[in-house]
């Protein structure tokens, strides 16, 4: 086989297997932070403090509010993210868990980048963990960390959660242990 041809068997392999662990449900605690992923998780951030210096390129009419929660059923990696509203000083927290998110920038990028749409101002990415979310039994685990993001505050995510209506009544419980 050609070196290009062996490339394309293996990509397309890869993606198969994703594909087949995001379809039936596998476990993710396989997957482990790996340098491409650091290095990506770097630019995430290099590109936030860069576009802070750009601000000012939505008009506050512009402005469309984001849900601050937004969870996937199941278990998964998220992060909490601090974001300011363009005309506003006090900064909101978001919440967001993404299923088949391999790494937790997987579960922040959409999230930013939604953020910088919207118009928000002053975006960082202020830590991570996992999130088990039972909706059938109204039950939240926020736990772990985040080798490229570090631990998010679990109590911030967890006062989060409980101000959204949709999770008003669930058990919302942190813990710092586990990955």
């Amino acid at each position: 086989m050609k070196p290009m041809a062996i490339t394309l068997a293996f990509g397309a392999f890869l993606t198969s297997l994703v594909a087949f662990i995001m379809s039936n449900n596998i476990s993710q605690e396989e997957y482990t932070t790996n340098e491409l992923d650091r290095t990506e998780s770097v630019k995430l951030k290099a590109r936030l403090a860069a576009s802070e210096q750009k601000q000012g390129k939505h008009k506050p009419s512009d402005f469309k509010p984001i849900d601050s929660v937004q969870i996937a059923q199941g278990r998964h990696k998220y992060v909490l993210v601090s974001a300011r509203e363009p005309t506003s000083p006090e900064f909101t927290y978001f919440v967001t868990s993404r299923r088949g998110a391999a790494y937790h920038r997987n579960a922040a990028e959409p999230l930013v980048y939604s953020l910088k749409e919207a118009g928000y101002e002053d975006i960082e990415i202020k830590g991570g963990g996992r999130i088990l979310c039972n909706n059938d039994e109204k039950k939240i685990w926020v736990f772990g960390f985040s080798y490229s993001f570090g631990q998010a505050n679990h109590e911030t995510s967890k006062r989060v959660i409980l101000a959204d209506e949709r999770y008003k009544d669930y058990d919302v419980t942190v813990s710092n242990e586990g990955y």
